[in-house]
């Protein structure tokens, strides 16, 4: 496979309740072969210690440069990613369409390390954003902060450690790539969700997109950030960007996710001694999330949210 990597990530507009009560509505686009090679898979991916030895077995496999591209191809990677460029993507998109389904073109790069490569990072999320631009099936753009900015980098400025004079310089370009990426957006009216990671580095990144809401959503919210109800600082967190946002006049625009770094989390919380900001069950993860998205649902007026249930 190629290091241009897509996900082609699809959210439905349609109204209709009970969806997949509804198997000739929820598999239409899908064809029987491409129901059994669904099956199969789930049931492959149900199985955990097959799943860590295809892993490793796979890794290998590429790194030797075996001839085993063809067979990731035709099963896990044709299933969950619409391609590897924009051009690849399109048939599954516009098919995703027809039935009211909108996508979005995910660049997922993170933990970049040299200029060149964050810029190339920020030249690929622009034109993404335009080509969405063009497209009423993908009205979203999307980055994660890693893909624009070291790690270190956001993590130094999280925990307020004095930069150097390079590291400064370093930071304002990073600085100048989110100011850049948002105001593609804006001027493309496109909505621009920006990830979340981890939380050792996310201030930060919080900050940053802070700085975008108030610049560019004054009249809708363009910017939108990240909230990751696994972590149970995130209502107030929310409360206190929304308290901020009414009394400076902007919008703000929220996605928000379970989250996808529970256990380097927990482990790290561990191995440093300090309290883990992670909920203690899933269930409390699940009422955090509710709680966040009422709220949001409560306050449509200054306040824009994305959903991203994992579920139906």
């Amino acid at each position: 496979m190629t290091k241009s990597k897509y996900i082609c990530v699809q959210f439905s507009d349609m109204k209709t309740n009970s969806l997949f009560d509804n198997t000739e509505a929820a598999f239409q686009l899908k064809n029987d072969s491409q129901l059994e090679r669904a099956y199969f898979l789930f049931r492959m991916i149900a199985n955990e210690p097959l799943v860590r030895i295809g892993t490793a077995v796979t890794k290998f496999a590429l790194n030797v440069n075996l001839p085993v591209e063809g067979l990731i191809r035709s099963t896990v990677f044709d299933h969950f990613c619409g391609g590897v460029n924009e051009d690849e993507c399109m048939p599954v998109v516009d098919n995703l369409h027809k039935v009211g389904v909108r996508s979005v073109l995910d660049y997922s790069v993170e933990g970049k390390e040299g200029s060149d490569q964050l810029d190339a990072t920020l030249n690929k999320i622009l034109e993404l954003t335009d080509f969405a631009d063009t497209k009423k099936a993908m009205p979203f753009s999307v980055f994660k902060p890693t893909g624009l900015g070291r790690f270190e980098l956001y993590q130094k400025v999280t925990e307020n450690i004095e930069l150097s004079d390079e590291e400064s310089q370093e930071w304002k370009r990073l600085e100048s790539r989110f100011d850049k990426a948002s105001k593609a957006a804006y001027d493309a009216n496109v909505t621009l969700l920006i990830d979340a990671e981890e939380t050792w580095m996310q201030k930060a990144a919080d900050d940053l997109c802070e700085q975008m809401m108030v610049k560019y959503n004054k009249e809708r919210a363009v910017v939108f950030n990240t909230l990751q109800c696994y972590r149970w600082d995130r209502l107030d967190y929310l409360k206190e960007e929304h308290r901020k946002a009414k009394e400076g006049g902007y919008k703000i625009g929220y996605k928000i996710v379970r989250g996808a770094y529970l256990e380097k989390e927990n482990e790290r919380a561990e191995e440093k001694g300090y309290p883990s900001l992670m909920h203690k069950s899933k269930q409390e993860t699940d009422n955090c999330f509710n709680k966040i998205m009422r709220y949001m649902l409560d306050n449509l007026d200054t306040i824009e949210i994305f959903i991203g249930t994992h579920n139906e």
